[in-house]
Parts: structure tokens; C-alpha cells; sequence
């Protein structure tokens, strides 16, 4: 099965779409289209509503503003209360997700795993600055604010999709391509604290749960982590997460799948080739296999090593070409 990881360099929702159906009819999932609107990056949409939040729709970005405490009793509130509307996500700013499950309704007889995707805790609370440039993460009464925001706006959606499509399983991505810096000297978190921090925003999503990082990073942390599916770069960095063996093992023995990203998505997916990809997959296998056993490669899902937003539309397309490969 293959699936993608969520951004488009396309301003047409349905052209997106179109692709998507096209490419992956058995795990689709919603486009987000960062240049149609700069509002649509990975940030704002999961940003909306949340106390303390100062968005500038205009250029894309956002702070936290800690001197202000407006709503914030109102928002744990809504928490307490389980009010997932106070949590939705408006069709401006994620257009891709209600057009998406609108043509879904037009027949889904293919479909298995229906596939929505929002940015991590860990990458949040490191892109998102307060008024002075201190990441968020670092300032645990509003960081608060943040990890439960995302969870909540993760159960709007999947509540959402099954309100609709009842029958369907879904898969959510928590998208976290900060976790290339962990273990660096810009980035005082422990290991122990990055897995309860997954743990705490993961834990009780009622889908089967991905963290997606499209770059190398200490993998035994999400290998330890409350996670069913890891999503890598395996077309840049193929053996990185099995130098972590007994980790992955354990990972694998639970239940847990890795997802490779056998598609390029950089400028270099043009010089690629079906047979190039059929030669990754078959040494991603190979190592699966010796160490892992077979048991690793069940119910694989292969995706583009990241999302491809930042790529030229016939990119993209070549991308996702290349990604039938595995059909």
C-alpha cells in the first residue's frame, strides 16, 4: 500500500486531490497546499483558536503571546468537557480536508485506511516562538496549552472523518521533521521527556498513530514512544533506524509497522526511476529482514520520503508517479 505525507505545490484543491485518488486509492489523505495560501503551512491550521496564539494569516506565521491570558480558562473548559467543536478546523485554512472528504462520499470502494495528518508536539513547541523568540517548548504553562490543542484538534479530525465514513479505519500523522535537531546542543530535551511528551499528546487517539520525520534523528525515541507507525526518509538515510536493532525489534513485536519513504521529495526525484525505487525497496527488505525477520514487513505502507509542497508542480507529479511503483 502506499500513502503520501500530506503538502502539494498546487494552488487547485482538486487537481491535488485528483492525484491523491489517483496514486493511493487504499490509504488516500488530504492535501495541505501551502501556495495557494501561506496560511496553509504546517503551522496555522493547527494553530487556530488556541489561547495566546497571534497568527498573521498574510506572511504565515505565528507567536505565542505569554503576557496575554485571554481564553484560557475557556479553553481547558472545552477540554474537560470533551467540546470538539471548540477545536475545529475551518475550511479556510485547511480547504483540502473538506473538499477531500466531500469527493471521498463519491465512491471509496478501494479505500482501507483513511489518512489525515497535523504537525507534532515536538516541532510545534520548537517553531512556534513566545513574543521574546524563546520556542514554546520551553515554557511549560503555555507548551500546556499547546500539546493539548493538538490533541484535541487530532480528535476533531478523526472524529470528523468517522462521523462520515464510519466503516474506515483511520491513520493520523504527527509530523515532526523538528526531531532532526534532537540530541543537539540547540535542543536541551532529554530523551525520557521527548517520549512522555508523545506519550502525553498520542496517548488516547483513537486511530492507528504515525510520526512522521523526514530527516535522520535518535530513533529510539519514537521507537519507544506510545506510536503504531514510523514514517522515515529511507530514500536519504535507509539504515539509520536499524542501528537501532533491539529498539526497532521491540517496536516491531508490539505491533508497531515502519512506513519507508522510498520517494524522493526533493529536486532529485527527477533523475529517479521505478527501477531506482524497486532497488531501495529491495535493500530496505533485505535489512528488514536480517534484522528484523519477516515480521517486519507486513502491511508495509510506502510513501514520498516527505511531504512535496516545496517542489515544482511536474515535480511533484513525477513524485508521485514514482510512488505507483509499489502499487
Amino acid at each position: 500500500m502506499v500513502s503520501g505525507i500530506g503538502s502539494f505545490p498546487f494552488t487547485d484543491v482538486d487537481k491535488a486531490i485528483d492525484i491523491i485518488f489517483e496514486t493511493c486509492p487504499e490509504i488516500p489523505f488530504w492535501p495541505q497546499l501551502p501556495k495557494r495560501a501561506p496560511y496553509e503551512n504546517m503551522y496555522i491550521p493547527f494553530l487556530e483558536g488556541v489561547p495566546c496564539v497571534v497568527v498573521d494569516e498574510n506572511e504565515g506565521t505565528a507567536f505565542m503571546d505569554t503576557e496575554n491570558a485571554e481564553g484560557i480558562e475557556e479553553f481547558y473548559e472545552n477540554i474537560q468537557s470533551r467540546n470538539l467543536e471548540a477545536f475545529r478546523i475551518s475550511g479556510k485554512v485547511a480547504p483540502g480536508f473538506y473538499r477531500f472528504l466531500e469527493r471521498l462520499k463519491e465512491g471509496n470502494d478501494e479505500v482501507k485506511f483513511i489518512k489525515t495528518q497535523i504537525t507534532g508536539p515536538f516541532s510545534m513547541g520548537l517553531g512556534l516562538k513566545d513574543e521574546h523568540g524563546k520556542p514554546v517548548i520551553y515554557n511549560y504553562g503555555y507548551f500546556d496549552i499547546i500539546k493539548k490543542a493538538i490533541h484535541m484538534k487530532a480528535q476533531w479530525m478523526i472524529a470528523s472523518i468517522k462521523a462520515q465514513f464510519p466503516d474506515k479505519k483511520v491513520i493520523i500523522f504527527f509530523d515532526e521533521p523538528y526531531m532532526v535537531s534532537f540530541g543537539s546542543a540547540y535542543v536541551s530535551i532529554s530523551r525520557e521527556e521527548a517520549i512522555g511528551l508523545f506519550n502525553d499528546v498520542l496517548g488516547g487517539i483513537p486511530a492507528l498513530r504515525g510520526i512522521h520525520c523526514c530527516g535522520n534523528t535518535d530513533w529510539s525515541v519514537l521507537l519507544n514512544a506510545d506510536v503504531d507507525i514510523i514514517s522515515y526518509d529511507a530514500f536519504n538515510y535507509l539504515d539509520t533506524i536499524f542501528y537501532f536493532e533491539e529498539d526497532l525489534r521491540r517496536f516491531i513485536s508490539r505491533g508497531g509497522r515502519i512506513a519507508p519513504g522510498i520517494v524522493p521529495s526533493s529536486e532529485e526525484v527527477m533523475h529517479a526511476t521505478s527501477a531506482d525505487m524497486e532497488r531501495i525497496m529491495v535493500k530496505f527488505r533485505s535489512v528488514m529482514s536480517e534484522k528484523v525477520g519477516p515480521q517486519g514487513l507486513q502491511d508495509l505502507i510506502v510513501t514520498t520520503s516527505c511531504g512535496v509542497g516545496s517542489l515544482q508542480p511536474e515535480e511533484a507529479r513525477h513524485a508521485m508517479t514514482l510512488l505507483k511503483t509499489f502499487h
